[in-house]
């Protein structure tokens, strides 16, 4: 078979998985949730949503919970479950802790749908259904198509990419564009060049645009690019400069738009907003301590109920409380320093504790596949995992939402995982059947 029609195999197999994915996805949301049914308004949806819509309507990235339009499909809802859909009365205005690409991209399809959720969770179930896609069509071409099945079935059985298919948060579009950076990396191991490494620049900051968490992953990330130059490609000390550089440069001028809007609006450095000063007592204080690192509502804890922000803009009340609680996590970690490495063991085990019996059979054989794939997969899945555990035990664990951008990688490993040990137990019969009597 010649090399077309290989990659023509490969190819029709990430595009059979996409559109399994996508049908499957479309119909599971479609019938038991209804495609245009408001989000819940007890977590971070009902936020996004706002500032989708507010931009849409030309106010910039800000929030206005007492829109009438935003307003009316919560209530309607709202008026058979208020507990789930009911939506808190805040103050409007300008914000700088939500990252800004999933909000632009959802505002682009208010202006062309109007006030809808359908075409935003449309675009989360197809975003999902690619990275099926591309996970199909990677594990076809490293262990072949049943290989892939197996990958595309336990992809479906997970929850996380189910319900992330269905939500108006930015997972998915986090997922996509972490998968593309893998496989982009994987094939800068292969070959180095100055495209690849422009793309690979794109991706982390339209990635550091949608989750903010992925700006702890660029040092790493610019180590594992020097790493690659110069032990793998055997480069000069100039050439690893200059390509290290060039992947830098095109990361910040991703994010320069963004972070050039904040550093004005808050008269502080603080390109990628307040978001991480504002929850970092979450990260380091008691409260995280006695719930193994995992995030928690500081807000609702009336752990700011002594902190008055009363006629204050957004912006202003987003600043005074990141400084509180800024200043209370350095505090708790100057006094509990011998509890630091603990509590960061802690986070990471807790993101990566599976939550049912799907999550523990992609973990468990996922493990197997990293010792059983090929040599680039296994250092570039390897320096990622580590690159986003360390991302976890700097910030706060939220149970495996910040596994979801690396589906892809799990998923990957428990499909090779899966295919070893089937391999291995039919080795083990056919020697057994060839063993003497």
């Amino acid at each position: 078979m010649s090399n077309t029609a290989i990659s023509r195999q490969y190819a029709s197999c990430g595009i059979a998985a996409f559109l399994l994915t996508a049908t499957v996805y479309f119909c599971w949301v479609g019938l038991r949730f209804g495609m245009n049914s408001a989000p819940s308004a007890t977590g971070d949806e009902s936020s996004y949503d706002s500032m989708a819509w507010e931009l849409s309507c030309g106010h910039g990235f800000a929030v206005n919970y007492d829109a009438p339009a935003f307003r009316a499909p919560y209530n309607k809802a709202a008026t058979t479950q208020p507990e789930l859909f009911t939506v808190s009365s805040s103050p409007s205005g300008l914000i700088t802790f939500r990252p800004p690409l999933f909000s632009t991209i959802a505002a682009g399809l208010n202006v062309v749908f109007g006030r809808q959720f359908y075409a935003t969770r449309s675009l989360n179930v197809l975003l999902m259904a690619a990275t099926a896609g591309l996970l199909a069509w990677y594990v076809c071409r490293e262990a072949g198509s049943a290989a892939a099945v197996i990958a595309i079935v336990f992809y479906l059985l997970d929850v996380r990419s189910r319900l992330y298919a269905r939500s108006l948060l930015t997972e998915p579009l986090a997922c996509f564009l972490a998968t593309l950076l893998t496989l982009t990396l994987l094939g800068l191991v292969d070959h180095i060049n100055r495209r690849r490494m422009i793309v690979a620049g794109l991706l982390t900051g339209a990635s550091m645009l949608t989750r903010s968490i992925v700006v702890l992953w660029l040092p790493g990330l610019t180590i594992f690019l020097c790493f690659v130059a110069r032990r793998i490609h055997k480069q000069t000390w100039n050439a690893v400069a200059g390509n290290t550089a060039l992947f830098l440069a095109v990361t910040l001028a991703v994010v320069a738009p963004w972070g050039i809007r904040n550093i004005v609006l808050l008269d502080r450095f603080s390109p990628m907003g307040t978001q991480g000063l504002m929850e970092l007592s979450a990260g380091y204080s008691d409260v995280a301590w006695d719930n193994n690192g995992v995030w928690q509502n500081l807000g609702a804890k009336g752990f700011f109920d002594a902190v008055d922000t009363s006629g204050m803009s957004n912006v202003e009340s987003e600043l005074v409380i990141a400084d509180v609680s800024s200043a209370r996590a350095f505090e708790w970690i100057s006094n509990n320093f011998v509890k630091l490495i603990p509590l960061a063991v802690m986070k990471i085990s807790s993101e990566f504790r599976p939550q049912n019996v799907v999550e523990f059979f992609v973990l468990m054989f996922a493990l197997i596949g990293l010792f059983n794939s090929g040599r680039t997969a296994t250092l570039v899945f390897s320096v990622l995992l580590i690159i986003n555990a360390f991302s976890i035990a700097l910030t706060w664990s939220v149970e495996g939402r910040f596994l979801v951008p690396q589906l892809f990688i799990l998923h990957a490993l428990c499909a090779v995982g899966v295919w070893s040990c089937l391999h291995g137990v039919q080795s083990s019969l056919n020697r057994t059947k060839r063993a003497p009597e």
